[in-house]
């Protein structure tokens, strides 16, 4: 699962509900928040939400990944055939399914000319 936070002030007042919502995920990648126009709050961050989702002991697959580059990357790395990727967010992480999706098509191209 791929969360990127919509808001700082969403992602302060829910960061404790946050922290144990992804339980039923096998990995969880946490991206930067998106913003929508609001100015950052200080220690309200995605990394913030990462630890504390692993503070918290719901789950320890969790890392912080701060670029979609990277996600695309790590995510891609780690598929396997018959999983399921969930991006969840308000705000630009509906981009990420298509980079994956490339990725892992570009991966098995070049496993069938191997």
């Amino acid at each position: 699962m791929i969360f990127q936070p919509h808001r700082y002030t969403r992602t302060r007042e829910l960061m404790d509900e946050f922290a144990g919502a992804f339980h039923d995920a096998d990995t969880l990648s946490v991206l930067d928040i998106y913003a929508a126009s609001e100015k950052p709050i200080e220690g309200i961050t995605g990394e913030a939400l990462a630890l504390k989702i692993k503070q918290s002991g719901a789950m320890q697959n969790v890392r912080y990944t701060p670029s979609f580059a990277e996600v695309v990357d790590l995510v891609s790395a780690d598929a396997e055939a018959g999983d399921m990727i969930l991006t969840l967010g308000a705000g630009s992480v509906s981009q990420v399914g298509p980079m994956i999706l490339e990725k892992l098509q570009s991966r098995e191209t070049i496993t069938q000319s191997n």
